[in-house]
C-alpha cells in the first residue's frame, strides 16, 4: 500500500520553505515536464535557485525525513501515475547558466537544456560536441547517464563535475569518476545531485561545424519516430556481436521477436524504430511497463539476452 504525503505535511513544509524564500509549487502535473507526457500530480515541487537554497532544502527534507526525487529535463524518464509518496525537487536559477571561463573552458549548470546549449557552443566555433545538440534533456541528466550518440559521449569533454552529497558540496575531476557506456557512478548510486560541470572543447572550423550540426540533426530526425511523445531509446544495446562480428542492436532483437507496432492501451512499440515506445494519446506508466516487461521476456526467451533498460523510472510504476 502506498504511503502518500499528507496535506498537513505539505502545508508545514510549504511554510518552512517560505521562511527561506525557496521557490516551490503545489499540485504540479508532472506529465507536462517530460517528453513521454506521462505522469501524475506531484503534491509539491521545490525549485531551489542557488546552492545555498539547495543545501537548505536538503537539510529540511532530511531533518523531517521527507522522501524526495530529483526531476531534470524528463527526456529519458517514465514518471509514475501516482508521484504522491515523495517531494519533487527541480533545479532552477543559476543552475541554468552557461559561463565561458576561458577559451574552450565552459562551466555549465545542471539545469541547462543540452540541445540549445551545445548548439550555442558549437556555433561559437568549438568542435566535437555537435552530437550533444541532438540529445534532448538537461545537462545533469546527460552526465548521470553519460549521454551520447554517433560515437561520442559527454564524458569525452568533461573536466570536472560538481555535486552535493550528504549535504556537502563536492567536486571531482573526470579521472576520479566512475563512468561507462550510458552510465556513471551518479546513476549507480543515486546519492548525489549534480549542480554544474566544467568541460573543455577544442576550436574548429565553423563551416565544418555548421555542416556537422546539420548532418547530425538530419540523421537524428530520419532515424527516430517523428513528432511522437517518447522517452528516447528504451533499452541499451547489448555488448554482443553476431556471427559476422557486427554489433547486435536492441531494436533488431525487438523486431525479431515480433513486437514492432505492439499496442498496450495508448502506448505502442514504435513501428518506425522499435527501441522506442510512444505515447499515442493518454498512455499510462503501467501501459509502458507492460510493454517493457514483454520485450524483456520475449527477447530473453528467444535469444537468452537480457535487455537492460535505458529509461529510468521516476516513482513507483
Amino acid at each position: 500500500m502506498r504511503k502518500t504525503l499528507s496535506n498537513k505535511l505539505i502545508q508545514e513544509l510549504s511554510e518552512e520553505l517560505g521562511k527561506y524564500s525557496i521557490p516551490f509549487k503545489t499540485g504540479v502535473q508532472l506529465s507536462i515536464l517530460c517528453s513521454f507526457k506521462i505522469g501524475g500530480i506531484s503534491p509539491l515541487m521545490i525549485e531551489p535557485e542557488n546552492k545555498e537554497q539547495l543545501s537548505q532544502t536538503l537539510f529540511i527534507l532530511k531533518k523531517d525525513e521527507i522522501p524526495y526525487k530529483v526531476l531534470g529535463g524528463g527526456t529519458n524518464l517514465l514518471i509514475s501515475d501516482f508521484p504522491d509518496t515523495f517531494i519533487t525537487l527541480r533545479l532552477s536559477g543559476i543552475f541554468k547558466e552557461l559561463i565561458e571561463e576561458s577559451n574552450g573552458i565552459f562551466n555549465i549548470g545542471a539545469a541547462t537544456n543540452t540541445t540549445p546549449i551545445f548548439r550555442k557552443i558549437s556555433l561559437m566555433g568549438y568542435t566535437g560536441v555537435e552530437f550533444l545538440s541532438t540529445i534532448p534533456g538537461w545537462v545533469g541528466g546527460a552526465v548521470i547517464q553519460n549521454a551520447g550518440c554517433y560515437g561520442g559521449e559527454i564524458f569525452n569533454f568533461i573536466e570536472n563535475v560538481d555535486f552535493i552529497k550528504d549535504g556537502v558540496l563536492q567536486s571531482l575531476p573526470k579521472e576520479k569518476i566512475d563512468f561507462g557506456y550510458r552510465t556513471s557512478q551518479f546513476l549507480k548510486n543515486k546519492d548525489s545531485i549534480i549542480t554544474n560541470i566544467k568541460i573543455k572543447v577544442p576550436l574548429g572550423n565553423l563551416e565544418e561545424i555548421e555542416l556537422s550540426l546539420k548532418e547530425k540533426r538530419d540523421k537524428r530526425n530520419s532515424s527516430q519516430p517523428e513528432n511522437k511523445k517518447s522517452a528516447g531509446s528504451v533499452f541499451k544495446n547489448p555488448s554482443l556481436k553476431d556471427e559476422l562480428g557486427n554489433p547486435i542492436k536492441a531494436w533488431w532483437l525487438i523486431d525479431r521477436v515480433g513486437l514492432r507496432g505492439k499496442l498496450q492501451g495508448s502506448a505502442q512499440i514504435s513501428p518506425e524504430h522499435c527501441n522506442f515506445i510512444v505515447n499515442l494519446g493518454n498512455a499510462k506508466a503501467q501501459d509502458v511497463l507492460i510493454l517493457i516487461s514483454e520485450v524483456q521476456e520475449k527477447v530473453h526467451n528467444m535469444f537468452q539476452i537480457h535487455l537492460e533498460r535505458e529509461v529510468e523510472y521516476f516513482g513507483e510504476i
